[in-house]
């Protein structure tokens, strides 16, 4: 994952599907066409890595769907076999699982992360088949079951670890808003409107009542669900404050205590221009100019 999770948010930038048309900087740029088509052939060979039984970083699949689907929209090409491969393969191993935790990774949670993640990775293909939509319901009803009483979703709940480190295990505000922005994604079949909505108010509640962590992913996340739920003024305040975070090197980092790098660069880039900011805000274009830099020779980001 430490490889993939950056890439995911440094193709995403140089696709943008929600960056406005005045960006100065269009997709067509010869160097950031380069870093991109680079960067999808190392996803399509650690995407084609993934095994249901020896699974190292199950949630390869799912990064190589969500980018290579929004690298496809903005014309790039992707190995459509290899794609395809790698969704059905994952379709089958979580549909038919009956907790929807099929790999060795799965088991550490009661909670399936992966299918949020796929939601968002099958979810970018546009509008599903009738064997991908039953899984985009049963992954909703999944969620629903897994809520906590306080509102929230957590990972490791039967398996403790020492400690959390940030992205690679999730604070319970960073579960809880992935898990809402899967469940406003699409409107599940077989979940009452008045279920799936109390689900989302016990969730909204949580974060509400509880101080957000301090990790870039809890901030980034906000906007994107705030910006999805329309909430134009909470959206402004948390852009200031992300801005706020942007280090003297032009980057983000994960953590306070960690150095600017590829993925809380690429995500607070995904963050902004989601919430309208173009490339002529001197924030954007002082990091997304140099940001195919990241990418090494091989299409891998540094991280």
């Amino acid at each position: 994952g430490v490889v993939m999770s950056p890439l995911i948010f440094a193709v995403l930038v140089a696709c943008a599907q929600n960056a406005p048309k005045s960006w100065e900087v269009p997709v067509g740029a010869p160097q950031v066409r380069q870093a991109v088509e680079k960067s999808l052939v190392f996803l399509e060979k650690d995407g084609l890595a993934w095994e249901t039984t020896k699974c190292v970083s199950c949630h390869h699949g799912p990064w190589l769907m969500w980018s290579s689907y929004e690298a496809k929209k903005h014309g790039f090409s992707v190995n459509d076999k290899s794609l395809e491969k790698v969704r059905s393969t994952m379709l089958k191993a979580y549909s038919k699982h009956p907790t929807l935790r099929p790999t060795n990774r799965d088991v550490l949670n009661e909670l399936s992360l992966n299918s949020i993640y796929l939601t968002f990775g099958m979810g970018a293909a546009g509008e599903p088949d009738a064997e991908t939509a039953k899984f985009f319901d049963k992954a909703a009803a999944h969620l629903l079951e897994q809520q906590q009483e306080n509102g929230s979703w957590k990972v490791f709940i039967t398996k403790t670890p020492d400690g959390r480190m940030a992205p690679l295990i999730d604070h319970d505000d960073v579960t809880t808003l992935w898990a809402l922005l899967a469940l406003n994604y699409r409107e599940p079949v077989g979940i009452s409107k008045e279920a799936l909505a109390q689900s989302k108010e016990k969730g909204l509640k949580f974060l509400s009542d509880n101080p957000p962590s301090e990790d870039l992913q809890s901030l980034v996340l906000r906007i994107l669900l705030n910006k999805r739920l329309d909430k134009k003024e909470v959206v402004q305040t948390l852009v200031k404050e992300l801005l706020t975070l942007q280090r003297d090197d032009g980057g983000w980092s994960q953590a306070k205590k960690l150095k600017s790098d590829a993925l809380g660069t690429g995500q607070a880039l995904v963050a902004l221009t989601t919430a309208g900011l173009t490339a002529k805000e001197p924030a954007i274009r002082r990091r997304s100019d140099g940001l195919h830099e990241a990418l090494l020779g091989n299409g891998r980001c540094n991280s």
